[in-house]
């Protein structure tokens, strides 16, 4: 039985496209400001290349493919987050549909968080109309913990009051949401959106049970695996 679902924020309920370009952009003017030549389509390329190795840290490792030294790509990043201060609440906006999957959803299992995301991702969550679905906040930064570290999800599990038999990991990473919720017994739902729709399985345990287009098909998959149960 099916009791609680947990969805990923950023790329999921969240259209963060725009985040994303921001920060591929800072990436690419400090590459530049340090003699690296590359554009903005080229930087995107290698970032993409990175998202279907499964590479992380993802933009860090796109750097240093520019840079060849992790010295120099870890000041860069250093340098990237007060660039992007504040984009992480104006790029990223609710998808139309989903306060109507949420709504769908919670009339038959609770409903939570588990993301990374900066704690101003709630701010987010209360212009857009999600927050008040949620039940259980998971947010890495207010964690100390980040995905794909199991321990987001057991926390997440243990405020929930729930066996992760009983639950559903909503998201579009396999790397970041798919593999280890599975890990730990969770039922998995992968939205193939955005940047990471090139992700492919690439060992055991990062297969979905579900696999979907979009977000409007979760409320179908949610369905389909009450029904196995």
């Amino acid at each position: 039985m099916i009791t609680w679902v947990f969805f990923d924020l950023g790329g999921t309920l969240l259209d963060d496209s725009a985040l994303v370009s921001a920060i591929t952009r800072a990436y690419v003017e400090l590459l530049n400001a340090r003699g690296h030549a590359v554009t903005f389509e080229e930087f995107a390329e290698v970032r993409d290349l990175m998202i279907a190795r499964q590479e992380h840290p993802l933009f860090r490792a796109a750097a240093t493919t520019f840079t060849r030294d992790p010295v120099v790509t870890e000041e860069i990043w250093r340098e990237v987050s007060p660039r992007v201060h504040g984009a992480e609440v104006t790029d990223q906006h609710a998808f139309p549909e989903a306060a109507e999957v949420l709504e769908a959803a919670s009339r038959h299992a609770g409903i939570g968080v588990i993301a990374n995301q900066y704690r101003t991702v709630r701010d987010v969550l209360r212009r857009d109309g999600l927050n008040a679905f949620f039940r259980v906040f998971q947010i890495s930064e207010e964690a100390g913990v980040s995905k794909p570290n199991p321990v987001i999800f057991e926390r997440a599990l243990r405020d929930a009051g729930c066996k992760p038999q009983e639950a559903v990991m909503v998201g579009d990473r396999i790397d970041f949401d798919v593999e280890p919720a599975r890990a730990l017994g969770f039922h998995t739902v992968r939205i193939k959106w955005g940047p990471f729709r090139n992700q492919f399985p690439i060992r055991a345990g990062q297969h979905p049970d579900v696999e979907v287009a979009s977000l409007r098909e979760v409320p179908a998959a949610l369905d389909r695996l009450s029904r196995r149960d």
